[in-house]
């Protein structure tokens, strides 16, 4: 994994030096073009035969990982030494000792690929070893999971759902699947099902098979045959297994359990040798990848969920007193140690049978909730951990890295799903996909790590995307280990003076505080960071500690959630690619950016929150930088790009995705060509000098930004639409002040994609709206606000799969009662809305219900 995150990194750099806006570096591109060639083939190597077994292959990626490593920063090292050079008005000359650097690495990965990567890959083949499971029983299965009925705490609703689902009327072959994070009991529960009476009476034959990550067909068919006649196999070869599985099921009803199946390729390989008899058989799957569930399954998969607390805790008490009364003294720090298991039954089975065992004594309980997942994991080979590993084992290659990045956060935070990708852009670790932005590969690993159980979707937003996301504490505990194994990060407790060995090797580094403990300096750990550092990204709270920014050059992210550091300091790191913080540095020294911003040449996401209400006001040469994805401030001035003259060379940002809270932003000509792709703008107009009128911002040039989906626009001055026009691919559109006449809201209805629409703080003005049939016809969520509105007329063509109305602050006669004829609608809000209003919505909730949509809610406050 480390080697794969080193080599995909040295990839993304040396593209980004070969970029035509760096062709003043002084570098041989032939010898960076064929090093390039090199990591390619390194990179392809490690995704093939990252889960092959191989003697050398752990070395060789050790080998690979460091010579990636120290390619990249001798040539980071090498154009931070130009650009500070170029700053101070130096010529930057070409660097005799770093082309020899350069053709060292080459040559080393040329003898890594012709002496051990080819032999590697002629030994595995192309098929790799056959690493064939040695059991296919149940027996198995419950070596690994709880194998008491106490297990099922949680699980009654699901037990019945599918116990109706096997024993149904239906008589066509029916496959049901349960999906669910490792541990989180759905063999136990399948174990269950399959012993219970009822279903081997149901049944004329019923057998086990445990599928594993390593599976091989034959012997899958293999084991089935064993437990349906042991005879029928005994001098058959594999071409007849198929064959003679068939042969042995037609006919009769079974019941077949494939426990822990972890590709889809498992299933269709057995699957034309089972034979749908129309009487009623079942297959029942258990798995922990949505996609798999889905492929195989004939409904919908059965998501198992975690256990809530009053769960948690009943099952926990079963584990340690079973029919006994839990004794007062134990209940409150049961209660603790159950939550903190984090609704995982296995965790709660674990830490229940150790305290069943264990002196009923209240000190020993407190001490197993303090030390709660290194008692977990402490156990022997069969322990939590191992089995949570084998989905870390499991994933892509390209899947893992992004996985590690989840235990920076702290214990139970959740992380940001776009500041998340925004980190893995800048950290170079994700694979490049052929007609896909970084981002949106990115978005697909989130959402695959989601299918495989291995992320927790913790806040959707009103149509469902994914806001933020977490992962379980055990899980995190897991992304720990794993990542010291490879050095990939250090978490460093700024209370503990105890610094984690080898801090000065390690190229990423989070700080955390505890809660309510005063801010100490983080000095001690950044003294041992010396002028050549490793250390590549900083994430957390460094407090009043000077960034000692001559031993951080390197330096390629910042976030820091607390810190208090000079401009000076930040503007020595001129290799960042990532610089987030919180400014105290209050209203003067935040207006110093200035013309050496342009030295961060491979800068991509600019974000400050500033706590001072003035604006930053950013220097022309913020045009400079070609990599720039993503600006954000409180509030910001963006200064017109420069004309291409001899001092200023033509960049077409390409990149450039996103700018946040831009205060008097101008539209001109000259922003649509330098900023062809944006995606996201959110625009601020304070009250206009007398002598500025609307016409001076170009608004009516939005309709060229032909990639914008998210516009927010707040202006405290009154806009008339002649001035405004919005580009039909916007999706999401945010008015605030603006005071357009709801008569001229056409110009908004007709826009073809417009998903969300918030109107908020007198946007539109006027008693009356009558939108047009034929308007809003994307139109999912409507949020209304502040506004003399009273009333509304439309029906169910006009907003024709509306499933969300926020209305606020607003007294309408009444909300229209035809929209209570949508069937897609699903939840409306009421907040401080007069009594007229919130009674046309009770009326329309009743008209829901009387439609058979029991799933409308209402919210009024």
């Amino acid at each position: 994994m480390a080697a794969y995150a080193a080599v995909v990194s040295l990839m993304h750099t040396s593209e980004q030096i070969l970029h035509p806006s760096h062709q003043w570096l002084r570098i041989h591109r032939k010898q960076i073009e064929s090093l390039l060639q090199k990591v390619r083939y390194l990179q392809e190597f490690l995704e093939d035969y990252s889960n092959r077994d191989h003697e050398e292959k752990a070395g060789l990626e050790g080998q690979i990982a460091a010579a990636a490593c120290a390619a990249e920063d001798i040539i980071e090292s090498h154009v931070s030494d130009q650009i500070l050079a170029r700053s101070t008005g130096r010529e930057a000359k070409s660097s005799t000792s770093f082309s020899e650097c350069i053709q060292k690495f080459i040559e080393e990965m040329e003898d890594l690929i012709e002496t051990k990567v080819i032999r590697i890959k002629a030994t595995i083949g192309d098929f790799g070893q056959d690493r064939s499971f040695a059991d296919f029983s149940p027996a198995v299965a419950s070596r690994l999971a709880p194998n008491d009925q106490n297990a099922l705490v949680g699980s009654d609703e699901k037990l019945i759902e599918i116990m109706d689902r096997l024993t149904g009327q239906q008589l066509n072959r029916q496959i049901i699947a349960i999906v669910g994070m490792g541990g989180i009991g759905k063999t136990t529960l399948a174990k269950y099902i399959y012993e219970n009476p009822h279903i081997v009476h149901n049944f004329h034959i019923r057998a086990w098979v445990t599928i594993s990550q390593n599976y091989s067909g034959p012997k899958i068919v293999s084991a089935l045959l064993y437990q349906i006649d042991q005879r029928k196999q005994e001098t058959v070869s594999d071409d007849q297994l198929g064959e003679l599985l068939y042969k042995s099921l037609f006919g009769v009803k079974y019941l077949i359990v494939m426990d822990d199946m972890w590709c889809t390729k498992a299933w269709d390989e057995i699957k034309p040798f089972i034979p749908d008899n129309c009487n009623g058989s079942r297959i029942l799957i258990t798995t922990r990848l949505w996609n798999v569930a889905a492929h195989s399954s004939s409904c919908r998969p059965f998501k198992m969920e975690f256990l809530d607390d009053d769960r948690s805790w009943e099952l926990l008490k079963e584990k340690v007193f079973g029919e006994r009364v839990c004794p007062p003294e134990f209940e409150e720090l049961g209660k603790t140690i159950a939550k903190n298991c984090g609704g995982l039954p296995l965790a709660i089975v674990v830490i229940g049978g150790l305290l069943a065992k264990s002196n009923k004594k209240t000190v020993f309980w407190e001490h197993v909730a303090e030390n709660l997942y290194s008692i977990i994991n402490s156990g022997g080979d069969e322990n939590c951990l191992k089995i949570l590993s084998l989905s870390y084992s499991n994933l892509p290659i390209h899947l893992k890295p992004c996985f590690l990045f989840m235990a920076l956060a702290p214990v139970g935070a959740e992380s940001d799903t776009c500041e998340l990708i925004k980190i893995w852009v800048s950290e170079g670790i994700l694979k490049p996909i052929r007609a896909k932005s970084l981002e949106e590969a990115a978005n697909e690993y989130i959402v695959d790590l989601i299918d495989r159980n291995l992320m927790l979707v913790l806040k959707r937003g009103i149509l469902g995307q994914i806001k933020s996301v977490g992962i379980h504490d055990l899980l995190r505990d897991l992304c720990l280990r794993e990542a010291r194994k490879v050095n990939f990060f250090s978490l460093i407790d700024v209370h503990n003076p105890d610094i984690p060995p080898g801090i000065q090797f390690t190229r990423r580094l989070s700080f955390h505080q505890a809660a309510l403990k005063p801010t100490r300096s983080v000095s001690p750990v950044l003294d041992l960071l010396g002028p050549t550092s490793l250390t590549r990204s900083m994430y957390g709270e460094l407090g009043h500690t000077p960034l000692c920014a001559a031993n951080l050059r390197l330096l390629r992210v910042l976030y820091i959630v607390e810190g208090k550091f000079s401009p000076d300091e930040i503007m020595k790191l001129v290799n960042l690619r990532y610089l987030s913080f919180n400014s105290e540095w209050g209203s003067n020294s935040i207006l110093r950016f200035t013309s050496s911003i342009s030295l961060f040449w491979n800068l991509q996401t600019l974000y400050v929150d500033d706590t001072s209400d003035k604006p930053i006001f950013l220097p022309p040469e913020i045009w400079d930088l070609p990599q720039l994805r993503h600006l954000r401030f409180n509030r910001f001035v963006l200064p017109d790009p420069p004309c291409p003259d001899d001092k200023h060379d033509y960049h077409i940002m390409e990149n450039l995705h996103s700018l946040v809270n831009v205060l008097y932003f101008r539209c001109t000509e000259e922003i649509l060509k330098r900023a062809p792709n944006l995606k996201e703008l959110k625009v601020i107009y304070d009250r206009l000098p007398w002598s500025v009128k609307w016409p001076h911002f170009y608004l009516y040039n939005l309709v060229h930004l032909h990639k914008l989906e998210s516009l927010a626009c707040k202006v405290l001055s009154e806009i008339s639409v002649n001035y405004l026009s919005f580009p039909l691919s916007l999706k999401k559109l945010v008015l605030n002040g603006s005071r357009i006449p709801w008569e001229d809201m056409t110009i908004v209805g007709l826009l073809p994609n417009l998903e969300v629409l918030k109107l908020r703080s007198h946007a539109c003005v006027g008693p009356d709206w009558r939108p047009v049939e034929g308007e809003f016809v994307r139109l999912k969520s409507l949020v209304i606000g502040k506004t003399n509105l009273r009333r509304w007329r439309a029906d169910k063509t006009h907003f024709p799969i509306l499933e969300h109305l926020v209305l606020q602050y607003i007294n309408l006669m009444e909300i229209p009662p035809e929209l209570g004829e949508l069937l897609t609608l699903r939840k409306i809000e009421l907040f401080k809305c007069g009594e007229s209003t919130a009674t046309s919505a009770r009326k329309i909730l009743e008209e829901q219900e009387s439609l058979g949509n029991e799933g409308l809610q209402l919210i009024v406050i």
